[in-house]
């Protein structure tokens, strides 16, 4: 891994992404929503919206290649959608390992260099299709957190050049 994948997440941005994430919970009205950060051997959340349905915590740690929603969104680096887990024979097993939420619509976040840094994931306990403009709307806000990725690096070579 190059500098970029070690380097932590600037607080002012973390900040954003938390006002982010609670903002697009209260639009589509979900069970969770959490941005999860990659690591060589799992994801852990970094970010979660703040509602009461949501069982997941920050720093929360899971295991890559178990079965997780977000597994197939890292591995296929592309979007995976679940309308019903307990409805499709793949997914149906996999409920235990994503703490019984039925519905998920995941993304992955790039970092600029485009390499894999995580996933932007919403979840619901119930059956949900997420219709074009939902699926606008979380595409959108994706791109609005690889844009602070963008930003947060730019402004690190920033500070590195002004150090010398």
């Amino acid at each position: 891994m190059n500098a970029i994948e070690n380097q932590h997440v600037n607080l002012n941005i973390l900040s954003k992404w938390q006002e982010k994430i609670d903002l697009l919970e209260d639009l589509l009205k979900v069970s969770a929503i959490l941005i999860m950060k990659l690591h060589p051997h799992e994801l852990e959340v970094l970010v979660r919206s703040r509602n009461e349905n949501n069982p997941y915590l920050i720093g929360d740690r899971g295991e890559l290649n178990i079965g997780s929603y977000c597994d197939s969104v890292v591995a296929g680096k592309t979007k995976v959608q679940i309308k019903d887990a307990s409805m499709d024979d793949y997914w149906q097993d996999k409920l235990k390992y994503n703490s019984g939420m039925c519905c998920y619509l995941g993304l992955p976040i790039f970092y600029p260099n485009e390499e894999l840094f995580g996933t932007l994931c919403v979840l619901n306990k119930e059956r949900r299709e997420f219709d074009d403009l939902d699926q606008k709307l979380v595409d959108h806000f994706k791109k609005s957190i690889e844009s602070d990725l963008i930003i947060d690096e730019q402004n690190e070579i920033i500070r590195n050049a002004s150090i010398y």
